[in-house]
């Protein structure tokens, strides 16, 4: 029987990573979610006109070769650094013939660290953005939720290298409908994600897009997202005490829409209802609507059904739209967390990874994100699989590459 995963197409497309040697013989699957753009460079990818601020005398190995490698390297499920030796090496033969790089060596893996650490990570994700053309199109949610990545962190040590700094905080922007993960927004040490939030509503420069967030971005930025012609839906808590107060006391059911999900030993009742009347509620940029989740977990204990506690969750939106319409946008939110943040905690093991000097967590955390998009595109809906499937084959690491 043939697998699900099997790569379909009948069309060729280029690579993120041009070999000199070797052609890909596999038929690609086209995916229109991950549109692709056909000027590109052709030496090692997208690296190839990337400035490199290493002195040219003594230099070994071309700065687009390491770059090409450890993306390939965490695509194929490399955690470290110490990984990325061992996949070179116990690929040595195949990536000599596929890039054919000078004198047939490959550099090591303290070469490809040390030459990351000269490496601008924005500039590392523009070039990678290059390989898709991934923009929020309109009426498409935008789910905006920050991840700090706890083993970051840098104590203050007779032998450290690098300045104390607290653990690294970015800030994951997630493409609901198309579920692909754009750019990460780092957040200063001594500021918080708020700041992020009208970053990317100037930079998208698009309409008609949803910014979904947590309760920590419902703020004054809303103004900015209103103003540049887009929508919001942004979690209410105490963090505005007076308009939630306000949103309790005043709230009115107009439509009700009722949804349950079954899975990991239990089942959630989720009734949503909304309030369009506005009257008695302090002004606030764009407000349309206010919404009120009443969720009740069940827990399935063998033969017996422990009813959990009701929760009520308030959000606020600048949308004008049905129950049944925010249910769906609001639980596919959580897509950023289950998808993106979960993913790469347990399936990349990213909080556990001790890489903490700066620029290094942030090339790796955009890395990832390129990984979990390329599955994807493949037609994988489980990460941990496409993941293994990568490691074992360099095969199937270069179909992901669309690599000749």
């Amino acid at each position: 029987m043939k697998p699900k995963y099997a790569l379909k197409s009948y069309q060729r497309r280029p690579g993120l990573f041009h070999s000199r040697r070797g052609r890909q013989s596999d038929k690609l699957r086209l995916n229109p979610l991950l549109p692709f753009n056909h000027e590109h460079p052709c030496d090692c990818g997208s690296f190839a006109h990337l400035p490199d601020p290493r002195r040219g005398a003594g230099q070994r190995h071309n700065q687009a070769l390491c770059l090409a490698l450890f993306t390939l390297a965490v695509a194929a499920g490399c955690r470290g650094f110490l990984a990325i030796g061992d996949w070179l090496n116990a690929y040595h033969d195949e990536l000599v013939g596929l890039f054919d790089p000078a004198k047939g060596r490959l550099p090591s893996y303290s070469t490809i660290r040390r030459v990351l650490l000269n490496v601008d990570y924005q500039q590392y994700s523009a070039c990678l953005a290059k390989f898709f053309e991934i923009s929020p199109r309109a009426g498409e949610m935008v789910a905006v939720d920050g991840k700090r990545w706890r083993g970051s962190y840098q104590l203050v040590s007779e032998h450290s290298t690098t300045e104390p700094h607290p653990a690294i905080q970015l800030v994951s922007v997630y493409l609901v409908e198309r579920g692909l993960i754009l750019e990460p927004y780092e957040v200063e040490h001594k500021s918080n994600e708020i700041k992020v939030l009208p970053q990317l509503v100037k930079q998208f420069a698009c309409n008609g897009v949803v910014f979904a967030f947590d309760a920590i971005n419902t703020q004054k930025s809303c103004t900015s997202i209103v103003e540049s012609h887009n929508h919001y839906l942004g979690a209410l808590k105490g963090n505005q005490s007076g308009l939630l107060k306000e949103v309790k006391a005043n709230f009115q059911v107009e439509d009700t829409y009722t949804e349950f999900s079954k899975g990991h030993g239990r089942i959630e009742e989720r009734i949503v209802e909304i309030c369009q009347t506005l009257d008695d509620i302090r002004p606030w940029a764009g407000l349309c609507t206010l919404i009120r989740v009443r969720a009740t977990r069940t827990l399935l204990k063998g033969e017996y059904e422990i009813v959990g506690k009701t929760e009520i969750r308030y959000y606020i939106s600048s949308l004008r739209e049905t129950a049944c319409q925010f249910a769906h946008r609001i639980r596919s939110y959580w897509g950023v967390e289950n998808k993106v943040h979960y993913v790469r905690d347990v399936t990349q093991a990213e909080d556990a990874c001790r890489i903490r000097i700066v620029p290094l967590p942030q090339i790796w955390a955009i890395a990832r994100n390129l990984a979990l998009n390329l599955y994807r595109d493949l037609g994988f809906n489980n990460m941990a699989q496409a993941q293994r499937r990568c490691g074992f084959s360099l095969k199937q690491l270069k179909s992901i590459f669309r690599m000749k």
